[in-house]
């Protein structure tokens, strides 16, 4: 689980009173994207590919008067990877106006790790074996009989 906490600076432009909503999303963090361009990160907010994630989107309510905290649990689809969490302030027109982060400008404090989870038990590992040295030893079986069956039947010729 990931709790999310975010306010508006006091000195933060543009004015919070054009702010409409706030979007915070999950982010790879630098490490996570080194040879993969899907993942890159671009100054134009439209086209980074950094933050892939939704977490959540909610309305903005002034930091000062609403305690801006949510907690939210990582899904099954998320890659294994190094994060940080992103909170985007949104205008009327649902524009990103403003964003926040929760490390620091290169990205490299306050980092987390997601390890992916497999779902696969130890005995369908087990099983999987048996029956894969059961084909193989099967196999060799049924070559067996058939030359054993096809030099029979050139003996009887």
């Amino acid at each position: 689980m990931v709790v999310v906490s975010w306010w508006v600076k006091q000195s933060s432009t543009p004015a919070d009173s054009e702010y409409r909503s706030v979007k915070v999303k999950l982010c790879f963090a630098p490490v996570s994207q080194v040879d993969r361009t899907w993942r890159k990160t671009n100054d134009d907010l439209n086209k980074d590919k950094t933050c892939q994630f939704d977490i959540i989107e909610q309305p903005y309510h002034n930091s000062t008067t609403k305690n801006n905290t949510i907690t939210w649990t990582v899904k099954r689809d998320v890659p294994k990877g190094t994060y940080f969490v992103r909170a985007y302030a949104l205008n009327a027109l649902g524009s990103e106006v403003a964003y926040g982060q929760s490390t620091n400008k290169n990205k490299t404090s306050n980092l987390f790790m997601v390890q992916p989870i497999s779902g696969r038990h130890v005995s369908l590992d087990i099983t999987t074996a048996v029956f894969s040295a059961f084909s193989i030893v099967s196999l060799f079986g049924f070559f067996i009989v058939e030359k054993w069956s096809a030099s029979r039947a050139s003996q009887k010729n």
